[in-house]
């Protein structure tokens, strides 16, 4: 082809050819964390394709052929027979063990989870509307709240409410407590059952996450002190000047209208209130955002963010990188929220705030 340099051509079909086959690798992961691979590897130590299938109850043929796959990519270990694998303790704190901090294994779900929605998203380019959450399957929220429960469940207590002065003690005192967009629970779950003097109301316009919500409190034995409501929170939640804490997390980009978003929050937060704020960490301009957390991030708006705002009404969809730092200050200061602090966040993706009147 005219101006094509073959070598350049050749240098990206390598490229290209690596990104495929990642992608592939997404999916054997997202198999390997769905069926419990990954951890009956880590907990058992080096193992056989025959001795993995009999502990986890699978077929052996599929097995061994997810082990040679993983162990083609170097995700896994093998001996010098090629036939006894073993998942690296340090592989193994991303992909296996729920509670480590290191936890990204439910990340790999997301691809095929979103992935499937492919055809829905081409229909949407052509026509600018957009998707209702409901249309997606019930494993890319499974798999939300796979991701959101392992880093709150070792962050959320133990760091960031600490992190924000006065909280703690705003809270066991007692306290109303919101969440906007409060997916599967699981922040409101572990507040109420440290800070039994407070409460706690969610809301979440997905009727699946309310249900999987209100199980977790019972669950919990919390549900006497938590509420999840169905609806929009900026709808529904109360602006009556009161709240010690409001949550956000990951939640403000898919807003239709982030600013009134946060008018709403600043309605409801007491003068010495706090809105904990997690965000996409993006870079201040498009030209920024280079790399593989990046590309992600951009694939998950196009294919999720996107087309959920535009089904709440947004005309012009933040998108998952959109809310960046300066961006998101300027927006609090017209809310009201003059006081932004950044904080440590769980995953070089995100980006946590805390933000008060």
């Amino acid at each position: 082809m005219d101006g094509c340099d073959s070598t350049a051509a050749q240098s990206f079909v390598t490229r290209f050819m690596a990104d495929v086959g990642g992608g592939m690798v997404a999916a054997l992961c997202a198999l390997g964390v769905r069926l419990g691979l990954f951890r009956a590897l880590a907990d058992a130590g080096p193992s056989r394709s025959t001795e993995l299938a009999a502990r986890t109850g699978l077929d052996e043929r599929y097995v061994r052929e997810w082990l040679h796959g993983l162990a083609a990519a170097a995700y896994l270990r093998t001996d010098a027979t090629g036939e006894v694998f073993s998942l690296p303790p340090e592989n193994a704190a991303v992909l296996a063990h729920e509670e480590s901090p290191f936890f990204m294994g439910g990340a790999a779900r997301l691809v095929p989870a979103l992935g499937s929605m492919l055809g829905p998203v081409a229909t949407a380019f052509r026509t600018g509307d957009g998707i209702a959450p409901e249309r997606y399957p019930g494993e890319l929220f499974h798999t939300m709240w796979q991701m959101s429960g392992s880093w709150l469940g070792t962050l959320l207590l133990p760091q960031w409410v600490p992190a924000v002065e006065g909280l703690a003690e705003r809270l066991a005192a007692g306290a109303p407590v919101a969440h906007i967009g409060s997916g599967g629970g699981r922040a409101l779950v572990l507040l109420a059952g440290a800070y039994p003097r407070s409460r706690f109301t969610g809301y979440d316009e997905l009727p699946l996450n309310v249900e999987h919500a209100r199980q977790e409190a019972v669950g919990a034995g919390v549900a006497d002190r938590v509420e999840f409501v169905h609806g929009r929170a900026t709808d529904l939640l109360p602006g009556k000047g009161d709240h010690a804490l409001v949550l956000a997390l990951d939640v403000l980009h898919d807003a239709p209208d982030p600013a009134q978003a946060l008018t709403a929050v600043r309605a409801a937060l007491a003068d010495d209130g706090v809105l904990l704020l997690l965000e996409s960490n993006g870079a201040d301009a498009p030209a920024g955002n280079r790399g593989p957390a990046a590309a992600l991030l951009y694939g998950a708006s196009v294919l999720y963010s996107l087309p959920t705002a535009r089904a709440a009404g947004a005309a012009e969809p933040a998108g998952m990188l959109g809310l960046t730092e300066a961006r998101l200050r300027a927006l609090c200061a017209g809310a009201g929220l003059s006081r932004v602090r950044r904080l440590p966040a769980p995953t070089p993706l995100n980006a946590l705030y805390e933000i008060r009147p």
